[in-house]
């Protein structure tokens, strides 16, 4: 988004120069937007508001925030947890929500909204040519349905404001109640069916296109289809809920929009490094000559915009100064099945006894992106080993300092061995030597071919095309590298998008459409590992630990969050979710 990035630094100047005092009723907050007359004059001021838009809009948790906040969402699934108890990703998934609001999670951006709703019709009111109005009012739309999208899948119905409010108009007019969790899918769709003739085909990197539309729309229709699917109630008199009988509808809604963007052939499985699937998937996510993505957020620190994952991700012995941040837990270790396709969860009874483990037949022979999602003992990296064991037993000692023969630590450090045993690799840039905060440069993909695969094969398995469906679940384990299936069920598929979308926040939104959240987070205290490394012997000995210091707690009301107190006092049309 390189051009996108330098005009919304234009634009920042020009409405800090601004002294409109407009406002929208949802959050009344000064808006201090710059005149119409002014920006949609000139065409760079006009990109450079949709810039801001753009430059605004969270495309992953944390982005402007701590770089530890980057791993909440993979904290609210049970993925992973930063290191430090005290930090929200690490302490706010553990934590109750109630009725005062769904904090580090919330999301309610109608001052947003309401910029996307002005640049719509003073564009369209404007002297440019009318391609370039279409285009970009076009953008603006995706824009807006993308905010919305991201408001339905946390609080169900939401109010649909299209237009902006007049901020003369009396409290009872600005007070906008909400719309049905089934009217936000569908004007999701409808905006997405209008905008895609419009869109071209191939835009610039970090730029809305056609597929990128037809990717939202396979995506909200799987959302809308699952809640009709795995729940099939309303409540509200509507405000919640899919009726089960449009599940089919919305199934088919999402398969459609995948099957557009697979026919097309303009993208295609990541595949360039043949021979080496553990690095063809990490590299994946670096490559940026990628067939795979089709709607990427750019980061380039040289251009004022880096982002800090490798800062918080980078390995304890590899940091500058931050490092050994994101620890995954050992639940989802489990989840990756080893080379030849039986299943990856270690026995409990063996890591209970004085049984002592090879790493090579416990780890590295497992599913390839394994080895690319995650640091284990003895992982490889820039040239050295990535450590996690507390001790090391040399005949009868046990030494907790210094080095064996010289070489072999007797410990690793401690923000490696105090944590879940393990770390996370996935989205790391292995020439990045030492990165610091905002000085790594990996793109982020919003969507990318392999979710548009799996989305397609979760949506045909529902329709009863469930050949279809294990063949696009196959074309994504063929690329893995692991062995193909043949039959498929509705837990291969939960399986693979599990470990296909790993650390690319989907897993929490997944387990609460999907309606399984309260089975699989409830009262569940995730676990990690604790290693003892055997010198002679050349292999570790496993004690599982706890990898939180309490149990979470997903109640049935927590499968919609709260609006909170304070946005229903602001606006008494509001009316709360069930159970807050």
């Amino acid at each position: 988004m390189r051009t996108l990035k330098i005009l919304c630094t234009g634009v920042a100047i020009l409405l800090m120069l601004s002294g409109c005092d407009e406002f929208f009723n949802l959050d009344k907050e000064p808006q201090n937007m710059i005149s119409g007359a002014a920006i949609f004059k000139d065409k760079i001021l006009t990109e450079a508001y949709i810039a801001q838009i753009y430059d605004t809009i969270p495309w992953h948790y944390g982005v402007n925030n701590s770089p530890a906040n980057m791993i909440l969402i993979e904290g609210m699934g049970a993925v992973a947890r930063c290191y430090a108890y005290w930090q929200t990703p690490a302490a706010f998934p553990l934590e109750v929500i109630d009725e005062n609001g769904s904090g580090a999670i919330d999301y309610w951006p109608y001052n947003n909204i309401r910029y996307a709703n002005e640049f719509i019709i003073n564009l369209q009111e404007s002297d440019f040519e009318q391609e370039f109005i279409d285009h970009r009012v076009a953008e603006a739309r995706f824009l807006r349905a993308y905010m919305y999208f991201q408001m339905v899948i946390r609080f169900g119905g939401v109010p649909i404001i299209t237009i902006p409010q007049d901020v003369d108009a009396s409290a009872e007019e600005l007070n906008v109640p909400r719309d049905s969790e089934k009217a936000v899918y569908d004007f999701i769709a409808s905006e997405m069916d209008a905008i895609v003739p419009i869109l071209d085909e191939d835009t610039e990197p970090g730029r809305v296109n056609s597929y990128t539309a037809l990717a939202l729309k396979s995506k909200a229709m799987l959302f809308a289809a699952s809640v009709g699917e795995f729940d099939g109630s309303t409540e509200l008199n509507g405000l919640l809920g899919i009726p089960s009988g449009e599940a089919a509808s919305y199934w088919q809604a999402s398969l459609d929009a995948s099957n557009d963007i697979i026919g097309s052939g303009k993208y295609s499985l990541y595949n360039k490094i043949a021979g080496d699937p553990a690095e063809n998937y990490a590299q994946l996510f670096i490559d940026e000559s990628n067939p795979e993505r089709i709607f990427v957020e750019e980061y380039d620190p040289a251009m004022g915009k880096g982002q800090s994952w490798g800062i918080g991700a980078v390995p304890f012995e590899f940091r500058q100064t931050w490092g050994s941040n994101f620890c995954p837990f050992l639940n989802i270790i489990d989840e990756y099945e080893y080379i030849d396709g039986s299943p990856g969860k270690l026995d409990r009874d063996l890591i209970d006894s004085d049984h002592l483990f090879d790493i090579d037949s416990v780890f590295r022979n497992r599913d390839p992106r394994f080895v690319a999602t995650f640091f284990f003992p003895e992982s490889d990296w820039q040239g050295g080993k990535v450590y996690f064991h507390r001790r090391t037993v040399v005949g009868l000692d046990t030494l907790t300092s210094g080095k064996v023969d010289g070489e072999w630590p007797a410990a690793a450090g401690k923000r490696n061995w105090t944590n879940t045993g393990f770390l996370t690799r996935k989205r790391m840039d292995e020439s990045e030597v030492g990165p610091l905060r905002e000085t790594s440069d990996e793109d982020y993909m919003v969507f990318r071919y392999g979710e548009i695969l799996l989305n397609y094969a979760e949506a045909a398995f529902y329709l009863g095309q469930t050949t279809e469906a294990l063949d696009k679940l196959n074309m994504i384990r063929e690329r893995a590298g692991i062995p193909l299936l043949g039959t498929i069920t509705e837990e291969d598929i939960r399986h693979e998008r599990t470990v296909e979308l790993a650390f690319e926040e989907n897993r929490y939104w997944d387990l609460r459409r999907w309606r399984i959240a309260h089975e699989i987070l409830d009262g569940l205290r995730t676990k990690g590992l604790e290693y003892t490394y055997y010198y002679n012997e050349d292999k570790y000995d496993f004690i599982i630990k706890n990898g939180d210091p309490s149990s979470r707690i997903f109640q049935d009301r927590h499968y919609y969050l709260p609006l909170g107190v304070s946005r229903i006092a602001d606006n008494p049309k509001l009316v709360e979710n069930p159970g807050y």
